[in-house]
C-alpha cells in the first residue's frame, strides 16, 4: 500500500491569522524557526507567508505594520491528509514549491509537508521495495 500524506506532515504547523502585522510575522518565524507560516482564517488556511515573501514585500516599500494578508501568497495549493505522497510530489513538482499545506475532508489545516518529508516517504517506499 502507498504512503499518504498524513504518515509524513508535520502537524505542529504554524499558522498566523490574516490581520497580524509583517512584523508579527517576522517574530513569529523567528521564534519557532521556520521559513514558512501559513495564514488561516477561522480554521481553514487562506494563503502562505514564506521568508521570500517578507523580504519581497520589504523590497517593495511595505512597512512593518502591513496586514499579512497583503504580503502572502493567496494562491495557496493544498493537499488533503488522505492522498498519496506521490500526489504531493507531482503536486510540488508541478507548481515549484517546497511546502504543502495539508487539510481535512473540511478543509481545515492539520499540518504542512515539506519536500524533505516527501523524500524521507520516498526513501521509505524504496526500502520497502527492496525487501
Amino acid at each position: 500500500m502507498e504512503e499518504v500524506v498524513k504518515e509524513y506532515m508535520k502537524s505542529n504547523v504554524i499558522s498566523v491569522e490574516k490581520s497580524l502585522t509583517l512584523k508579527e510575522v517576522a517574530e513569529i518565524m523567528t521564534k519557532n524557526n521556520v521559513g514558512s507560516v501559513i495564514v488561516v482564517d477561522h480554521g481553514k488556511p487562506i494563503g502562505i507567508i514564506t521568508e521570500k515573501d517578507v523580504v519581497r514585500g520589504l523590497g517593495n516599500g511595505k512597512d512593518l505594520n502591513t496586514k499579512a494578508e497583503e504580503i502572502m501568497t493567496a494562491s495557496l495549493i493544498t493537499i488533503r491528509e488522505d492522498a498519496p505522497i506521490t500526489g504531493a510530489l507531482s503536486l510540488m513538482r508541478t507548481n515549484n514549491i517546497r511546502h504543502l499545506p495539508v487539510v481535512n475532508e473540511d478543509g481545515k489545516l492539520t499540518g504542512i509537508l515539506s519536500i524533505r518529508d516527501v523524500a524521507r516517504a520516498l526513501d521509505d517506499m524504496y526500502e520497502n521495495y527492496l525487501d
